[in-house]
């Protein structure tokens, strides 16, 4: 192995999480090296210019909340500029009724608001994020999903409260409630600084801020003085030296390092050869969120100032955001239906959206520009936005502060993080609290 290059610390994955290790460990003096398999960095952010480079838009994740200090001070260190999201609704929280579902009476209301903060409640008995697993009701609540919880509730009455909940998992995770445990719902909202209020589409929420230049800028900016090689898959990870870790890339190359961070989301794991066999503890069983973000520019907002027409018929999207610059229509097709439209003609996707905001906005508007991002089939994301657990025994559940393999192979991720797990800010946490911890080994 002697021609073999080698380094410290050795991290794979240009998103978020790697940037940031690779950041602190450049200033503590650490000679690493960060490997992405595509042959672009950001990972699951994805910005493209349109009409000849005036304006831009995000096809992966994007949006900030005030309450995100680690993503908003980097934002502040490189000089970018925010705009804030602007909604077009009168209660972007009222979900259903976007999407021309019935409007909520005030009981309805009132019982979805009880449950709410019921379950912000419930997050609170989880000491913190770290030792969620160790709570005594932790084994009862991961074996429960959320959409069991709701429909068991007595204060759900009607099948258009359970609607409007179940669409709230859904926006927040591209998971449908049958496929998130009660657990890691709970032990997400612990994870936000406020709770559930600041999760709220609308003013001061997690949607409240975007990046002018587009969120991948972001990424471009904290790549500058990193080293960085593009476009080569990891395929396996030898570490059965105690002394070198040996990594094999798609390419055929082969290079060493003493320390290595995996800064890709825990559901990908079961994609790279290990030697030797990480133990059944390691892998997990969670799933990835499933997303197809659509973004249609139009020549004129005429979403704006109406009253959404009620239909029993439902489109592709569970979600609808506007956008100014360019003037657009961004629709997020969410969990089974992601899965769905993965598998249908592309064109057939374009044709059933239109028709939904035909139907919701009674017009005969057409796109300028039509643009189809299928998270679901990139390989080294395989979704977005997140991986979720299922109800599922929490005892097969992963120790988000454990190394993968004990003071040598460490996994950082949004699913990692102590704080906005799901979020941009999740990542960075997740990837500055490893590389500190892998700095302290040296």
């Amino acid at each position: 192995m002697s021609n073999i290059e080698s380094f410290d610390v050795i991290i794979i994955g240009a998103g978020f999480a790697g940037l940031s290790a690779a950041k602190y460990l450049t200033s503590k003096s650490v000679r690493c090296l960060v490997i992405e398999g595509r042959a672009r960095i950001g990972g699951r952010t994805l910005s493209e210019k349109v009409f000849d480079e005036k304006w831009t838009i995000d096809l992966g994740g994007q949006w900030i909340g005030p309450k995100q200090k680690r993503v908003l001070s980097l934002i502040d260190q490189f000089n970018l500029h925010l705009v804030e999201q602007t909604w077009y609704h009168q209660d972007p929280s009222h979900l259903g009724q976007q999407l021309g579902l019935s409007p909520l009476t005030n009981d309805q209301l009132d019982a979805i608001e009880k449950i709410c903060s019921e379950c912000d409640t419930m997050s609170l008995e989880l000491a913190d994020v770290e030792h969620a697993l160790e709570y005594e009701k932790s084994s009862e609540w991961s074996q429960i999903s959320v959409a069991q919880f709701i429909h068991d509730h007595p204060l759900v009455k009607d099948y258009r409260t359970e609607q409007e909940l179940k669409l709230h998992i859904l926006t927040l995770t591209a998971c449908d409630a049958e496929n998130v445990s009660l657990l890691y719902w709970l032990i997400l909202i612990r994870s936000i600084p406020g709770g559930l209020n600041s999760l709220d589409d609308g003013l001061n929420g997690a949607q409240h801020y975007k990046i002018s230049s587009g969120t991948q800028n972001l990424c471009y900016r904290m790549s500058e003085h990193e080293n960085i090689r593009l476009n080569d898959p990891l395929v396996s990870i030898n570490y059965q030296s105690n002394d070198e870790i040996l990594l094999k890339m798609k390419s055929g190359v082969e290079i060493q390092c003493r320390r290595l961070l995996l800064a890709f989301s825990p559901s990908l794991l079961s994609t790279i050869d290990f030697c030797p066999s990480l133990s059944t503890n390691n892998y997990c069983s969670m799933t990835m969120g499933q997303c197809i973000k659509t973004i249609f520019i139009y020549s004129k907002p005429f979403w704006r100032n109406i009253l959404v027409d009620q239909t029993d018929k439902q489109g592709p999207c569970s979600n609808i955001f506007e956008s100014n610059y360019p003037i657009a229509l961004i629709g997020l097709v969410l969990g089974e239906r992601a899965s769905y439209w993965c598998k249908r003609d592309q064109n057939e996707l374009i044709e059933s959206i239109i028709e939904q905001y035909s139907v919701l906005y009674n017009t005969n508007e057409k796109p300028l520009q039509t643009f189809v991002q299928y998270w679901p089939k990139e390989s080294l994301s395989k979704g977005c936005y997140a991986a979720v657990y299922p109800a599922s025994p929490c005892s097969t559940w992963r120790n988000r502060t454990k190394a993968l393999v004990d003071g040598r192979i460490w996994l950082a991720s949004t699913e990692m993080a102590l704080e906005w797990i799901g979020y941009i800010e999740g990542a960075i946490e997740a990837g500055e609290r490893f590389a500190e911890e892998i700095h302290r080994t040296f």
